[in-house]
């Protein structure tokens, strides 16, 4: 029973030991909190828009509603748009003004 205990502890021991060597850099990097932080609330932000999206599409494929169904699926690209992808976005309405305005 003993020599059964022994080698897990030493298996723990070892797992452990191998994890904090190749543990990643920014997890002891406190400059990159922040970052890493950010970009954890922006994965988790994601998932919670497109789960919102499809729960709110259940409604509109139940009745078949193609004209919802179709403002529906405008209204997630452009609020992800502008939500996810900033820089893109801003850039995409840069070059559509200055093709309207030139």
């Amino acid at each position: 029973m003993t020599g059964r205990i022994r080698a897990l502890a030493v298996a723990v021991l070892t797992l452990l030991g191998t994890s904090a060597l190749i543990a990643d850099t920014a997890l002891a990097d406190a400059s990159r909190f922040g970052r890493n932080l950010g970009n954890e609330a922006k994965g988790l932000a994601v998932a919670l828009f497109l789960t919102v999206a499809g729960l709110v599409t259940l409604p509109i494929l139940g009745r078949r509603d193609v004209n919802g169904g179709v403002v529906l699926v405008l209204l997630v690209i452009i609020l992800g748009g502008f939500v996810f992808a900033q820089g893109s976005v801003k850039q995409v309405i840069t070059d559509l003004w200055q093709s309207l305005v030139a």
